[in-house]
């Protein structure tokens, strides 16, 4: 199991959101319409909706940024301990994951991390095979399984400005088109894996929506 490195102090921005939060949390009357969690954020926009379902009253994104099973074992410890020790009720703690960075690998299928040789890019080994893995060892499989964190109600996202930046890596090195690679990367991502234009802005949306910040 991977410990996480050093991650920066938690930010906590409510601004202009800090009465609506209030108000839910001391479970008074909510703003209409289901949008109180982004009342705070700039404007109303689709790539928020993977937060609207996220209505807890302690809600934390983990940024990862290396290929490991840090950040799962952050989020589902967040997740543990508020119910064990905090007597949190079902849904009253939220946990999201951002992949960016070298944890991109995370998102993708056991056919794209052989294909683009994403075991290797990563210095991620197989301890079966002891060589650089060929599928994502990651995907499923024990408590910190990406699978398993998701039956958990734990959120992924992905960043498409990343995914881009892959893609156009990868085409130079093949010497193919870069929309074919990005197509085929965007397809390979796994179930459940949300694509947001830049993850920098999904943590800032979340930031002024009243969610904490931790970097793993």
């Amino acid at each position: 199991m991977t410990e996480p490195g050093a991650s920066q102090p938690r930010r906590h921005f409510l601004g202009s959101f800090g009465a609506a939060l209030a108000a839910v949390g001391l479970g008074l009357p909510s703003l209409a319409g289901g949008e109180e969690l982004l009342a705070g954020t700039s404007a109303a926009s689709s790539h928020d909706d993977w937060m609207k379902p996220l209505k807890g009253k302690h809600r934390q994104i983990f940024h990862a940024t290396v290929a490991g099973d840090a950040a799962m074992l952050m989020a589902n410890n967040f997740l543990d301990a508020y119910t064990e020790e905090f007597e949190a009720k079902p849904g009253e703690a939220n946990a999201v994951i951002g992949i960016h960075s070298g944890a991109l690998s995370l998102g993708f299928n056991d056919a794209a991390w052989a294909k683009y040789s994403l075991g290797k890019g990563t210095g991620v080994t197989d301890p079966a095979t002891k060589e650089p893995a060929a599928k994502n060892i990651f995907a499923s499989g024990g408590r910190l399984g990406i699978e398993e964190s998701q039956k958990r109600g734990i959120v992924f996202l992905m960043c498409n400005t990343q995914l881009r930046m892959r893609s156009r890596a990868f085409a130079a090195e093949r010497r193919v088109a870069y929309e074919t690679v990005y197509g085929d990367l965007k397809a390979a991502r796994l179930s459940g894996m949300i694509l947001v234009p830049a993850l920098v802005v999904a943590i800032n949306r979340a930031q002024e929506a009243g969610f904490t910040y931790a970097r793993v």
